[in-house]
């Protein structure tokens, strides 16, 4: 097992080769040196960036690894230096970090690192992760994959759930995240099953028992119980279940286009904007036209077969004010991923090496 010896939030040889190539982040360089022939590194903000591992590269030596203090020291610097620059895009912030989160777990699962600044970073990264996820969902597909987000969140919540289970004592905020573990794997009948296998004093915790009620809603399809039970949800729970909004609202569409169908009759479209959740009436509208019902006088008119194939709807991913934004309550970016401080005995360990069990 190797050990790091860096104690910069990059390895000097990289920060000097990258200042040569001129391949340095806007981020990362020296004020007033922007426009000269060859910018200069400034070494208190040039952070390691993602290497792809490669048949015959060269073995990775110590004093290009850093240890959990210094990539603890990283993260929190990513977090509370450039995810707060809020004269800057956040998508621009979000590519920047997200890299270099990718070489700060590539630095600790090459050290098989099991330290408790880890779990913190995991915990962070997640929040991170769905924060991103809604806050850069109106972007194209080329400026913003919303796919390679999810599986970076989900590769570190399976990691940190594997972190919980050989460090029970390090756990104060599982329910947290043993909470969207069941929210981003509704209907999964594994995620039900480990949920149910946690101890009893987790498992009734409210915020579980919140995603088991979720979780049954969306099974069931009880579009009106699933609506409600979101407005008890926090921030980053709401982030969360913002992917399944759009298939979950078609299929409430098709539930009641069955119920409600009639010749003469429409259904007003405030009572569904209520019901199914939408910032606003003209909001609903504009989604049942796009599902191919009929509008008429500020109404939608449910005829059988009137539903286009879901193939050929083009519904985009928005913000939602009345279920997500309304949470929250002018906290910024670094706020919001923080969450709970976590107070641990660094000195403990678990008695079996956790990394045997990772993939």
């Amino acid at each position: 097992m190797v050990e790091g010896k860096c104690m910069y939030m990059c390895p000097e040889s990289e920060r000097n080769l990258r200042e040569l190539q001129r391949r340095l982040h806007p981020f990362e360089i020296v004020k007033g040196t922007e426009k000269t022939k060859r910018p200069s590194a400034d070494p208190d903000a040039t952070v390691k960036e993602y290497s792809r591992p490669a048949a015959g590269k060269a073995e990775v030596i110590p004093s290009d690894l850093r240890p959990p203090k210094v990539l603890f020291k990283t993260w929190s610097y990513l977090v509370d230096k450039i995810l707060s620059k809020n004269d800057i895009s956040y998508l621009a912030r979000y590519n920047f970090v997200f890299d270099r989160l990718r070489s700060i777990r590539q630095d600790a699962v090459i050290q098989r690192s099991e330290e408790p600044e880890i779990i913190t970073i995991l915990e962070q990264a997640i929040r991170f992760h769905h924060l991103s996820s809604y806050r850069l969902c109106e972007q194209s597909m080329g400026d913003f994959d919303t796919k390679i987000c999810n599986d970076h969140m989900n590769e570190c919540l399976s990691r940190l759930l594997l972190f919980y289970q050989f460090y029970p004592n390090l756990c104060r905020n599982q329910v947290e995240f043993q909470s969207l573990y069941l929210l981003c794997n509704l209907g999964s009948t594994n995620a039900a099953m480990h949920i149910l296998s946690l101890p009893v004093k987790i498992r009734k915790h409210p915020r579980i028992q919140l995603a088991l009620h979720l979780n049954r809603a969306y099974l069931e399809h009880n579009f009106v119980r699933f609506i409600r039970l979101i407005e008890k949800c926090n921030y980053i729970e709401s982030c969360a279940l913002l992917k399944y909004r759009t298939s979950f609202l078609i299929s409430s569409l098709e539930t009641m286009n069955t119920a409600y169908h009639s010749k003469v009759l429409t259904f007003p479209a405030c009572v569904l904007s209520n019901w199914l959740g939408f910032d606003s009436a003209h909001q609903a509208l504009c989604f049942c036209q796009e599902c191919g019902l009929t509008i008429k006088d500020n109404s939608v008119c449910f005829t059988k077969g009137a539903m286009k194939e879901r193939s050929k709807m083009k519904h985009k991913r928005t913000f939602s004010q009345k279920f997500v934004d309304c949470k929250l309550k002018k906290r910024s970016p670094p706020d919001i991923i923080k969450g709970l401080e976590i107070k641990i005995n660094e000195t403990e360990k678990p008695p079996v090496d956790m990394w045997n069990y990772v993939n």
